[in-house]
């Protein structure tokens, strides 16, 4: 409760009004107790009263809520009886017990903790506990183990890097987290489900192609050092998340950073950004951003544009999707506005599409780009389109193999280019007219099963794999591609047209599943395997050991392409 009303001191009118409509909205949201939001209700009315345009935002939240969803939270009540409601409780709080209380609790709460700081011999204007109570002696050498920094040889934007620093502070816990999960029986698998290395990684991306779009028009500029420094702030800002309180993340992150970096790269370009990387939320908690020097808010920009931009993995995406239109009610669900986007370039956003800007065009086809991704790597996403990504490609969202590719293998960097490219794939097969086949045996697509070719393709490794993405496609390009074509570079354009033309002639060669050595033997195989440019040749292939040791190699047939054979 002092939290709850420290923090709503803090809060400017337009703020408060945002917390009025998170809080209304609840009910239609999933299942929210009526008891808790009725207080939650009488606490925000002691600061302040929910105005007209919230009860409109109300009433348009209720009306897009699907009919058992209203009748779950509302009963047999239309929107306007539960806006009455809040009315009359708004009317009628002094009345109520809760409200009436509130200062006597706040004030028996501010007893209660001066009286815990005298315990513990502090003084009443000292807020920290001391260090024998942060760190037990008994437990100090938890604390000093989890406390060294990762080992970071010529720290770069790579695979190496990116793996050691997930290794280091998402697939492990802080000390705290440590110390608090001592005596469980279980231990969690994934240490961060809310903050994975999925999210960094595609925060990680948000970061590289804004730069690109930026470095396009000319607002801002980012040395190679900048970029590569700037690519690893973007992974280190979640360091810290569900290890300490949520105020000390962002400055628990950026001394991680600078920690892990010092003598790589230059003072002053790690001082400044560490410190954009501190200040991250810090509009979402009030303070203003004047204070900071312009080489840090230019820094600070692009990570706040990574991050939120990534924020659609919470809320997913409404068919406004990316809602830059003048005059639109601020208070959506995923609010465009919230990307901290150079007013420059922003001025003139319209949301007629005649008369469009170039960077808005070719921001929102990238923010398309990025909601796609979120599909195919983010285990809760919701994609409300009307041409949802995986509805379009019939795709299924397999969590376990999520949580594997991005929180349990070696290579999460490597998995997540290959998704992104993967949605290059995928667009480049539909224009090609291989649309995806949800039938296992292909029934459901031209098929040429004598010569082992399909126009259909499935989601799998085999069949994305044989699409070739254009070597000289930036990852800017490959955000925009299913959105926005016409936005590529002439020289995509046309590799891109190049590979549409080889897969209408060649179509998609069927796997061969997995053929056994009795198979291999077989004369009518070894014809159907010529005919599809294979021949069967005789290895010695890898059997094990033997019991003193020695490897066991075994004679095996092999199926290998023609072009092959000898080299």
């Amino acid at each position: 409760m002092l939290e709850f009303h420290q923090r709503c001191r803090r809060l400017s009118s337009a703020k408060l009004q945002e917390v009025f409509h998170y809080v209304l909205r609840r009910p239609f949201q999933g299942y929210h107790p009526y008891d808790q939001l009725k207080n939650y209700l009488l606490a925000l009315f002691r600061f302040g009263e929910p105005d007209e345009q919230i009860f409109s935002a109300v009433r348009e939240k209720i009306a897009d809520t699907s009919a058992n969803g209203i009748e779950q939270s509302l009963g047999t009540l239309c929107a306007d009886d539960y806006i009455q409601w809040v009315k009359e409780l708004w009317e009628r709080r002094d009345q109520e017990p809760f409200y009436q209380q509130w200062p006597e609790n706040i004030k028996k709460g501010r007893q209660q903790i001066d009286e815990l700081q005298k315990s513990f011999g502090l003084t009443g204007s000292q807020s920290a506990r001391p260090a024998s109570l942060m760190k037990p002696a008994a437990l100090q050498f938890i604390v000093d183990a989890f406390s060294q920094p990762p080992v970071l040889p010529n720290a770069k934007d790579n695979e190496e890097t990116i793996l050691r620093i997930l290794q280091h502070y998402y697939r492990r816990p802080g000390p705290e987290r440590v110390i608090q999960c001592l005596g469980r029986e279980t231990l969690p698998v994934v240490w961060k489900p809310a903050h994975s290395c999925s999210h960094v990684l595609r925060a990680r991306n948000n970061l590289l192609w804004y730069i690109e779009l930026l470095d396009k028009f000319d607002p801002m500029q980012f040395s190679d050092i900048e970029k590569n420094l700037l690519s690893l702030a973007i992974i280190y800002h979640d360091a810290a998340a569900e290890d300490v309180p949520k105020r000390d993340e962002e400055a628990r992150a950026a001394d991680y950073f600078k920690r892990d970096l010092q003598g790589q790269y230059p003072q002053q370009q790690l001082e400044d950004i560490a410190e954009a990387l501190a200040s991250k939320e810090d509009d979402v908690h009030g303070k203003s951003d004047q204070t900071i020097s312009p080489s840090v808010r230019r820094y600070l920009r692009v990570l706040r544009f990574a991050d939120r931009m990534d924020f659609i993995r919470c809320t997913g995406v409404d068919a406004s999707f990316p809602g830059f239109c003048p005059g639109r009610h601020q208070l959506t669900v995923f609010d465009p506005w919230r990307l901290d986007l150079p007013s420059q370039l922003t001025r003139d956003f319209t949301g007629d599409p005649v008369l469009k800007p170039d960077f808005q065009r070719q921001l929102e086809a990238a923010m398309h780009g990025a909601a796609d991704l979120l599909q195919v790597t983010g285990s809760h996403s919701r994609d409300c389109r009307a041409d949802s990504y995986i509805q379009t490609y019939h795709l299924k969202t397999d969590r376990t193999a999520i949580k594997e590719k991005f929180e349990l293998t070696p290579l999460p960097l490597q998995n997540m280019e290959n998704c992104l490219d993967d949605n290059v794939r995928r667009f480049i097969a539909s224009r090609a007219g291989i649309h995806t086949c949800s039938s296992p045996d292909h029934k459901d697509c031209k098929t040429d099963r004598q010569n082992g070719i399909t126009h259909g393709i499935h989601n799998s490794f085999h069949d994305l794999r044989q699409v070739q993405v254009p070597t000289g496609m930036t990852r800017l390009e490959k955000m925009q591609c299913r959105q926005g074509f016409s936005l590529l570079s002439m020289a995509t354009q046309e590799a891109i047209a190049q590979e549409v033309q080889r897969l209408q002639s060649e179509g998609i060669l069927m796997s061969l599943g997995t053929l056994t050595q009795q198979t291999l033997k077989s004369p009518l195989a070894k014809q159907v395997l010529e005919q599809r440019g294979f021949a069967v040749i005789s290895e010695k292939r890898f059997r094990g050991y033997d019991d003193t040791g020695k490897v066991n190699l075994q004679e095996m047939l092999v199926p290998i392409p023609v072009g092959s054979v000898g080299s």
